[in-house]
């Protein structure tokens, strides 16, 4: 059986915030990078499309999050009396907190597959419309690879 978070709950409401606030974060970057850099002039397309987007990967992020806490959940429950090892890097505690995870999935994913859909649609249109066109692509592939990821990794069934 999938384990669900009831994300309203005030167990998860704070992780739930910190995942939708860093996406959102993440997104005020590319409005930066397209205003700036990429010459993206409308303001509507700057400010609706990546409200939209910050939605996606939030879900993107929470199906992440719960397949990695299903995987946790069965080594727990597998290895209660397991000796845990004490010599492990600095950097490899901090990777593999929960909300770091998903976090390091989505956004490398979702920053390369914008700069290569905006590089190749701006050869066809417009700026603006090519910026249109690359968030939304690469939303749709970060929330593909949530969905194999929870479908393959963590083989959760869902009802």
């Amino acid at each position: 059986m999938p384990l669900r978070f009831r994300w309203t709950s005030k167990e998860y409401l704070p992780i739930a915030l910190m995942l939708f606030g860093v996406c959102g974060l993440f997104q005020v970057l590319f409005v930066f990078i397209a205003q700036y850099f990429l010459s993206v002039g409308n303001y509507i397309v700057i400010i609706l499309i990546p409200i939209g987007i910050s939605i996606a990967l939030f879900f993107g992020n929470i199906i992440i999050f719960e397949s990695f806490a299903q995987i946790e959940r069965k080594k727990v429950l597998k290895n209660q009396y397991y000796k845990s090892r004490s010599n492990i890097s600095k950097l490899k505690i901090i990777l593999q907190f929960p909300i770091i995870r998903p976090l390091t999935i989505t956004f490398p994913t979702f920053a390369a597959l914008f700069f290569i859909s905006f590089s190749i649609s701006t050869l066809i249109i417009n700026n603006t419309i090519s910026f249109i066109v690359a968030e939304n692509v690469a939303a749709l592939v970060c929330l593909l690879i949530a969905n194999l990821i929870e479908k393959n990794y963590a083989k959760v069934q869902r009802y």
